[in-house]
């Protein structure tokens, strides 16, 4: 009996606790759907800042890259970016014509920048030719020097602005990927950047580091030597990724979904003879650019020891162990620092970048 009571009592002490649950005041559907709608906004504001950021980063890069390092082909370039039309980003840029192409952001000491493209502004024509939008192909069919007059609505103000294409040295967009994961791949004419690699990062250096590492695959010409079959399965998931979302002149897509085949963009494998060549470019470029070449060295520690778990388990099988790229980046940096003292930070022009001395320069995968 004295069992029957317990229960009972617990039972109703359960009742009385639900019942005085207090939920605050009431929230509507409505409420609801006008915070989320907020919410997408800010959203995609924060992504473009993300983006931009990495561009910025890694076009300052480009411009730095010496001429004799480059085995492939180099690109026009504008330097303005364009998001998806769509109720959020017409939302965020206070757009109410249903025609042309938003511009998400400028990169600075761009053509675009120097022809007065600001962000939010709405291209209407490019030499007098209606646009309704512009895809990942727009600059690639501009030739430098070439000038195209855009028609841009600026609020209420319609203005012509003369834009000069300018040629980069690697035929390159940067791309951020929607995936916490800490990873960044290069691809035939993309290198990939995940937020987890963007929120991991203490500073710009670290992230030009990780950005300078892929460049140095790119510029190399590392694609054509991947390890095994991986390029066709690398390659399809870079189409696939492509066909996620509506790309943006200069960087490709403004942000790719981490979902379906393009997971498969980071497990490209190359030789650790590969990686050490990349490493030791990567930070050559970096340093070229104005950028602090020690980030190179402590980025691969912070890897190793604050995320020892985003190694995959056949990681070493591709790649020099953290230690080993540590020690080759010390002296890598110690070389370039001998070899070439006097470089101002920032300085970036690749055709006044003087080629190294005769037989200075050791090969990156060779024994140092």
């Amino acid at each position: 009996m004295k069992r029957v009571s317990l229960i009972a009592c617990i039972i109703w002490a359960g009742l009385l606790s639900g019942c005085a649950t207090v939920t605050g005041p009431a929230v509507s559907p409505e409420e609801v759907r006008q915070a989320a709608e907020e919410l997408q906004v800010k959203s995609l504001a924060f992504k473009l800042a993300q983006v931009k950021r990495v561009n910025e980063i890694g076009y300052k890069i480009m411009r730095s890259i010496p001429q004799e390092d480059i085995k492939v082909r180099s690109r026009p370039f504008a330097g303005l970016f364009v998001v998806p039309r769509d109720k959020v980003s017409e939302k965020l840029f206070g757009i109410t014509e249903k025609q042309g192409a938003i511009i998400g952001f400028v990169l600075e000491e761009t053509p675009a920048s120097r022809a007065g493209v600001q962000e939010g502004d709405l291209v209407l024509a490019m030499d007098g030719k209606k646009v309704g939008s512009l895809n990942r192909h727009f600059e690639y069919a501009l030739k430098p020097e070439q000038e195209i007059m855009l028609t841009v609505l600026r609020k209420e103000e319609t203005l012509k602005l003369p834009l000069k294409a300018e040629q980069m040295p690697v035929g390159v967009n940067f791309t951020v990927v929607d995936d916490q994961s800490v990873n960044a791949s290069a691809g035939t004419d993309d290198i990939f950047v995940t937020y987890g690699l963007i929120n991991f990062a203490k500073s710009d250096n670290e992230i030009a580091a990780v950005v300078g590492h892929e460049l140095g695959h790119l510029s190399r010409g590392h694609l054509n030597r991947m390890q095994g079959g991986n390029i066709v399965g690398f390659i399809a998931a870079i189409g696939l990724g492509i066909a996620a979302e509506i790309a943006s002149p200069g960087s490709g897509d403004v942000v790719m979904r981490g979902v379906g085949g393009i997971g498969d963009v980071f497990k490209a494998n190359f030789s650790r003879d590969l990686e050490r060549e990349a490493d030791y470019f990567g930070v050559k470029f970096i340093y070229f650019a104005g950028y602090d070449p020690e980030a190179a060295v402590s980025v691969h520690e912070r890897f190793a020891i604050e995320i020892p778990g985003s190694m995959t388990k056949d990681f070493f099988s591709t790649h020099p162990s953290s230690p080993e790229r540590s020690v080759r980046l010390k002296k890598a940096i110690e070389e370039l620092k001998t070899l070439y003292p006097d470089r101002k930070a920032g300085e970036s022009n690749n055709a006044a970048v003087s080629p190294s001395p005769e037989g200075a320069q050791p090969s990156p995968a060779g024994s140092q």
